[in-house]
């Protein structure tokens, strides 16, 4: 049976509006607009997606700044939507690394909801790609 390898997942924020080729742009909660983008993940796409398959192990997702990406901005938090087998977990407190545990002994379609903190504008920015579990 093949493992689930560990991933690695790169965030760009940007504060400004993205100019297309992947960028998204979103809505801070001081009102501007800001970008992000994600690179990494398991998937062709290249925008941050994972995918893993149930009975194969846990997994972790190393979730982390780019390099070219604003000292100011820090990881505020992250949450997990529709993860409804509780598969996913959050762990660290370092300002710019996280890590995503995935039990993957169960299938959803979840995403995880990363807010960034602007530390020069005091505001969060939501980004939000997705993890998913299928059977093999």
């Amino acid at each position: 049976m093949p493992t689930n390898n560990p991933t690695s997942v790169i965030l760009d924020v940007r504060n400004s509006a993205g100019n297309g080729d992947g960028w998204t742009n979103v809505v801070a909660s001081n009102g501007q607009t800001y970008s992000y983008k994600y690179s990494g993940g398991n998937q062709s796409t290249n925008n941050g997606s994972v995918e893993y398959a149930v009975g194969s192990g846990h997994a972790a997702i190393t979730l982390a700044f780019a390099t070219a990406t604003d000292a100011r901005y820090r990881f505020d938090g992250v949450t997990f939507v529709n993860d409804n087998a509780n598969q996913l977990t959050a762990q660290g407190n370092a300002p710019r690394t996280r890590v995503i545990n995935d039990r993957c002994d169960a299938a959803i379609d979840a995403q995880y909801k990363v807010t960034v903190l602007d530390t020069a504008a005091n505001a969060t920015i939501p980004c939000d790609p997705m993890i998913r579990n299928k059977p093999v």
